[in-house]
């Protein structure tokens, strides 16, 4: 019996994937036995289709290796966003994880921070600094002279140092000022020097200290005494040096004696006088001497006159304004020449005329400006030059002309201004005025003439100003010469520069100067209508009692009528029979059983009923004379005061007169007003309750197949199996559940499984299946739940028994092994519930109506691979075994390498070895195994649901 049921083929998958993630496509490419590759897992970490399917990790897990049979959870200050990582993301700076399996960072908030990947915690900004927002890698510094407290949140929390303290700006905290300085004021950036603070950290303010040798205090400070004097320590104030001494140094503690060839003949020098003819040091006068011309003794020494001077009776004396003597010892001085002057005594040398000004005399003291109209370009001028025609010159002593200003002209040389062109004129060079082109106008003085502007024109030269377009007219440029016509669809009061559209409620004819407005009974609600007969019909139901209205006035009345065109709200009264409500375009026939004796009634309730049992044959009637009896027939109930009316959808009634229609039984629908019975929902669907209205609300499996790829061509819909398929099928699409495609009939050869998930799919994009020959629907765990539905994955259902919304599994506990969805579920595999359920919020849960299997349980189908029963006896009468015991019988079917299978910590019969119907272990010792008696399933026999 157990022959073949050990030998395995082990085929590896090399996975191909993108980035640290696999996809759910990546799974779809696994064969039966492979190993689940990174970032997926399940029991046994290989794959079996339609059993122990690869499944990828949830958000915040991850799996590294292939072949798991489970994901970890990713670490604090890890995370990942979507399903399938087989490895996890970093958190960013400035946020965190602190815990384990997190599918998202969490910011820092306000006052924290975390400066690295990966964080775990925030830190607390120190004190010094700040952070106004959330999630960030890094604290802000408090501004230089400012702290703040740990943790601090706003830029306000940053406070000024005290005084006596001191802060740098770069975070850090209020520190005293040290040994040797002060801090008088409160945020300080920096302390002040205090000499005399020898011994106290803090201080506020600072004490005076003898000052040392060569200075003395001034205004509280030690200053060092100027040269030519000095100070011994603890003077109150410098002391000028003797005569014969000097000191050329800033804080000098003594006087220097004045060195040979020198002396010192008053008190305070800085350096001593020469004298060629002192032989000694501390000299306080000059011996006398004698010079050659050109030189006079100077502090007893020879010394030439300098250049502006020249020697005269042994004494230096200035040149004389006018001339000069530019070379040293001189004993006279010379004239200057044309073109340069000298203003005072004492000259080295004569200076230029400046431009704008020119001398033509020698000796002179000054020069001559050049006279409005003329200039001089050149320094040292004997001469000035006229301004040519075109230029002016207004003031004396130019170096240039003018060109005159635009619009202003000279026509003749060495003018000192310029004359205005005339209005209506330009200057088209600086000496000559023209006048202004058509199309063009200027003012006076104008430096050319400027175009009209649009909404003006001027037919003729030599204009002073434009003319405006006339009415009906516009011009819509520069320069015109001439005004174009109105465009019909606008208007164009005088001056316009374009037609203006003509407003909503109005009409504008070609030429037009203003709108004409749309008559009474029309409208108007866009712009731009060139004609009346463009202005629309007041609509049906509506009013326009105005001319030029942009829209409706409003509804008619109620009691009348207003067809189209209505001036008035009460335009037409309602006939007898009929009644209009507010906003009628024409009156309503009263409905049929009832009628309308009077005019002007205004809604259904004011039509009077007929007489118990009486109707009428049609709508408008006007008398009770128009009521008489009638029979209700099938499809329809006989309402005591509104007498027969059909059936609504979902229900149905079968006999004349009926007092109320029958809702449609469970697992039926009737999507048609008055019938007479209800349709079947197909075998493999059901309904929720009775009353179902429509073939939507049949739940269970469709399949859309198509004659061309890509969903094109020809296209059916099924919902059931399909042994043989007899026609060319290209594309498949699974709208509801899930189905297994063959590529032989009758469910047999290579198959493939597409669920709702996978959308619209080519056949030749299946790895196993090439062509579509039959198909099959699975309704196990899909659409119903086996056993305690442990494994059900079906979408049918997103509320409770109770009808309250579910959540998403995520925000649940059990959240790490639950589908991240909100549909109902039974994923607690330690504590199993009775059935699936779902959570109606983040703490409580409530048990969900979907319906047991029947097919795999009470029977089974093809070999009974998935049968999952609870059969517990054989053919013969054999107590079953339980799968994990080898006691009487070893064997190698334990879970959970069977679980697939459906083999466990039970005693009930299952196929693991895939031989010809369901079968155990038993527990006579002398009966290794035995078939079990399980019925097959068949659709005379057996539902497929039980609710």
């Amino acid at each position: 019996m157990e022959t073949g049921r050990r030998c395995f083929l082990l085929l590896v998958v090399i996975q191909i994937v993108a980035g640290n993630q696999t996809s759910g496509d990546d799974l779809l490419n696994l064969q039966d036995g492979d190993d689940c590759p990174k970032g997926s897992f399940s029991v046994d970490g290989t794959h079996w289709a339609g059993s122990d399917e690869c499944q990828l990790c949830f958000e915040g897990e991850f799996n590294d290796v292939e072949g798991s049979d489970f994901c970890d959870l990713c670490p604090a200050g890890t995370y990942t966003p979507d399903i399938g990582y087989w490895e996890c993301l970093s958190c960013p700076p400035g946020q965190i994880t602190r815990e384990s399996g997190n599918w998202e960072c969490f910011p820092c908030q306000q006052g924290q921070y975390s400066p690295v990947e990966g964080g775990t915690s925030c830190l607390d900004c120190s004190k010094g600094s700040y952070q106004d927002e959330e999630g960030a890698g890094s604290c802000k510094a408090c501004p230089a002279g400012t702290s703040s407290p740990t943790q601090s949140r706003v830029s306000e929390d940053c406070v000024p140092c005290p005084a006596g303290s001191f802060s740098t700006g770069d975070g850090s905290d209020c520190s005293l000022c040290p040994v040797g300085t002060y801090g008088d004021e409160a945020g300080a950036a920096a302390c002040k020097d205090c000499p005399s603070n020898t011994d106290q950290e803090g201080a506020t303010e600072c004490g005076p200290a003898p000052c040392p040798e060569g200075e003395v205090r001034v205004d509280g400070a030690c200053t060092p005494c100027p040269t030519g004097s000095f100070a011994k320590s603890g003077d109150e104030s410098c002391t000028k040096c003797s005569k014969g001494e000097y000191s050329d140094v800033n804080g000098a503690a003594a006087c220097k004696l004045c060195p040979v060839k020198t002396f010192g003949d008053e008190e305070g020098l800085e350096n001593c006088k020469p004298c060629e003819a002192n032989d000694q040091e501390g000299m306080t006068e000059c011996e006398q001497v004698e010079c050659p011309d050109g030189q006079v003794v100077t502090e007893g020494v020879c010394v030439p006159c300098p250049v502006g001077q020249y020697e005269y009776q042994d004494e230096c004396l200035p040149c004389a304004a006018g001339t000069f003597a530019d070379q040293p010892g001189s004993t006279s001085c010379s004239l200057c020449s044309a073109g340069y002057f000298s203003s005072s005594e004492g000259s080295a040398k004569c200076e230029e005329c400046p431009v704008g000004h020119y001398q033509d005399k020698s000796g002179q003291t000054y020069c001559e400006s050049c006279v409005a109209g003329y200039y001089g370009p050149e320094t040292a001028a004997t001469g000035c030059f006229k301004c040519d025609a075109g230029f002016f010159n207004p003031d004396q002593g130019q170096s240039s002309c003018q060109q005159c200003p635009a619009g202003t002209v000279t026509e003749m040389p060495g003018q000192p201004s310029c004359q205005e062109c005339d209005a209506g004129t330009y200057s088209e060079t600086s000496s000559l005025c023209r006048d202004c082109p058509a199309g063009h106008f200027s003012d006076d003085k104008a430096a050319e003439c400027d175009p009209c502007f649009p909404g003006t024109f001027m037919p003729y030269e030599g204009a002073a100003m434009c003319m405006p377009a006339p009415p009906g007219s516009y011009v819509d440029s520069e320069g015109a010469i001439e005004a174009t016509l109105c465009v019909a669809g606008g208007y164009c009061p005088e001056g316009s520069e374009s037609p203006t559209d003509c407003p909503a409620g109005h009409y504008c004819a070609e030429g037009a100067a203003v709108p004409a407005p749309c008559p009474v009974g029309t409208y108007s609600e866009t712009v731009g209508l060139a004609r009346e007969e463009e202005c629309l019909v007041c609509p049906p139901g509506q009013y326009c009692d105005q001319a030029g209205s942009t829209a409706p006035a409003g509804e008619c009345a109620a009691g009348y009528y207003c067809p189209a065109g209505s001036s008035s709200p009460q335009q037409e009264v309602s006939p007898a029979g009929h009644y209009s409500p507010a906003g009628a375009a024409a009156p309503t026939p009263c409905p049929k059983n009832t009628y309308g004796e009077t005019t002007g009634l205004q809604s259904a309730d004011q039509c009077i009923p007929c007489p118990n049992g009486q109707e009428t044959f049609e709508e408008g009637s006007t008398s009770v004379d128009q009521c008489t009896s009638v029979d209700c027939l099938p499809g329809y109930y006989k309402d005591s005061k509104t007498g027969c009316q059909i059936c609504p959808k979902g229900s149905f009634s079968t006999e004349m007169n009926s007092v109320s229609c029958t809702l449609c039984p469970r697992h039926q629908y009737n999507s048609v007003e008055g019938s007479v019975e209800c349709m079947k929902c197909p075998d493999t669907a059901f309904t929720w309750s009775v009353g179902t209205d429509s073939f939507g609300g049949c739940i269970g499996p469709v399949i859309e197949v198509c004659s061309e790829e890509d969903m094109e061509g020809s296209c059916d819909r099924f919902y059931d199996d399909n042994l043989n398929v007899n026609s060319t099928i290209l594309s498949v699409r699974v709208i509801s559940g899930e189905f297994e495609l063959f590529d032989q009939t009758n469910h047999r050869g290579y198959y493939a499984k597409l669920t709702e998930t996978d959308g619209p799919t080519n056949i030749a994009d299946l790895p196993e299946v090439t062509t579509l020959r039959s198909f099959s629907p699975l309704l196990n765990d899909v659409f119903c739940s086996l056993d305690q539905g442990w494994k059900y994955r079906g979408s049918i259902r997103s509320t409770s028994k109770t009808g309250k919304a579910c959540i998403n599994w995520k925000k649940t506990p059990l959240a790490d092994k639950a589908e991240p969805n909100h549909f109902c579920q039974n994923p607690d595999g330690t504590d199993l519930a009775s059935k699936p359920f779902c959570y109606v919020s983040e703490t409580e849960r409530e048990e969900c109506d979907i319906p047991s299997c029947i097919w795999n349980m009470d029977c089974f189908t093809g070999i009974g691979v998935n049968y999952r029963g609870k059969q517990s006896t054989t053919e013969h009468g054999k107590n079953c075994n339980n799968w994990n015991s080898d006691l009487p019988h070893p064997h190698s079917y334990h879970s959970p390498e069977y679980n697939w299978a459906g083999v466990g910590e039970h005693r009930f019969c299952r196929n693991p070895s895939k031989d010809g119907m369901p079968w155990c272990y038993t527990t006579n010792l002398f009966w290794r195994w035995d078939y079990c008696t399980i019925p097959r399933c068949n659709r005379d026999s057996f539902d497929f649901y039980r609710f």
